[in-house]
Formats: structure tokens, sequence, C-alpha cells
């Protein structure tokens, strides 16, 4: 028997707006990946998706996220692909990074009954910073379906 996962765009709610600490959320989309073959923690979803790419795949990332400017952590526990860990428990975890340019993401993955929920929220802090995530944006958002396709099929 084959479980095909499903990966959909849909919007934040409550709960998913809850797990910010950005002063105001300028951007945010939220995916869902589901069925799964198996509901891990928060955590563990966030390194499958995060970490669990191809080599080439990640190295993209962190260019990607070097264009933005954004801070990366290397070496530590509380580091997932170079973002920091903000806020870990069994209902989500947050990953956070920041840049000099006035843009600050965070990363949120939430496990539900029969769902992954992975999470961009931005912050953008100047004219520049907007017009620089408009400009990536649409490539955003294809590399996050991407990521999660990927997982999912890592996973099954």
């Amino acid at each position: 028997m084959t479980t095909t996962s499903t990966v959909q765009r849909v919007d934040a709610d409550e709960a998913l707006l809850a797990c910010t600490t950005l002063s105001r959320v300028d951007h945010v989309d939220v995916h869902t990946l589901s069925p799964t073959s198996a509901l891990q923690t928060p955590e563990a979803w966030a390194r499958i998706i995060l970490e669990g790419p191809p080599a080439a795949t990640r190295l993209r990332l962190r260019a990607g996220w070097t264009m933005l400017d954004l801070r990366l952590h290397r070496g530590d526990a509380d580091v997932i692909a170079g973002w920091r860990i903000t806020h870990r428990d069994t209902e989500y975890l947050r990953l956070q990074a920041s840049s000099a340019i006035g843009l600050t993401g965070e990363l949120v993955t939430r496990v539900t009954d029969d769902h992954v929920v992975f999470a961009t929220l931005v912050r953008l802090g100047n004219p520049a910073a907007r017009l620089l995530w408009a400009r990536v944006l649409p490539t955003h958002l294809t590399v996050v379906r991407s990521l999660l396709e990927g997982a999912a099929a890592r996973t099954c």
C-alpha cells in the first residue's frame, strides 16, 4: 500500500500566529503536509525539512539566506540549518534569523493530529527589506513546497 503525501498552502490560523515573537508580521505563508507516514516531534520534522535535503539543495538554501543577509549559526545543538531555535516544545518549534538590512524571519513547525504545518513569518523593517523580500518571494514559495515534498518522500 502506498501513502500519498499532499502539500497545500493554507491560511495562518490564530494558533499559528500565537507562535511568533515578531512585533509585526509583514508576511506569512503556511504550508501543510498530510498525510504523513509517521508523525514525529516538531523538531524532528524541522530537521527533516531543512537538514534532510541533498547537500546541493542545502547549499542553495544557505546561499539564498546569505543573499538575504540572514545571520546564520553553526555547530550548536540549538541550531537547525543555521537558524537559532528560539522555542521548542511538543506542540511547535520556532526558528529565528535576522539580518542587518531589517529583515527578521521565523520558521515555525507544528505537528497536529494529521498534519505537519510549516510556516514562514517575516518582519520587514524598512523599504529595502520590503523590496528584497518582494523579489525573492516567488522563489521562496517554490522552495518551501519543494522542501516539504522532499521531506514527505524521505519519510514514506
